[in-house]
């Protein structure tokens, strides 16, 4: 089963969500940014689903600019999850360093279905 690392500081949405991963992978959290990029200093993670707004300090765009720049990370599919959903938006998010984008609020469906693509676009990595 993949890794996959969820950054997510609100507490309900984070629980859903590990809620819906557990049958696609083995879910590690993070509720901010510093954590998140010590996590991936110290682990391998094959997913990383990083919220855009997590609150003072360190936001998503900001950790996973750091996270790109760790060995190992140079290519790892990182989602924005996010509520900001305005026109231009993915893009600012695709430019600096995510590789795909879902807005909240989504479904189950919608959310599980883009993980497991990415999981199986992914391909050997994920399996190992």
């Amino acid at each position: 089963m993949p890794n996959i690392l969820l950054v997510e500081d609100n507490k309900e949405n984070k629980d859903v969500m590990v809620h819906f991963l557990r049958k696609v992978g083995k879910v590690s959290t993070a509720s901010d940014g510093p954590s998140a990029v010590d996590i991936c200093e110290n682990n391998k993670f094959d997913l990383i689903l990083m919220d855009i707004n997590l609150g003072l300090g360190m936001n998503g765009i900001e950790a996973t600019k750091r996270i790109r720049q760790l060995p190992g990370y140079e290519s790892v599919p990182i989602v924005a999850v996010t509520a900001y959903a305005m026109a231009g938006d993915r893009e600012t998010f695709m430019n600096i360093g995510c590789t795909h984008y879902i807005s909240k609020p989504f479904t189950k469906k919608e959310f599980l279905g883009l993980v497991e693509e990415i999981i199986s676009s992914t391909g050997d990595s994920a399996s190992s």
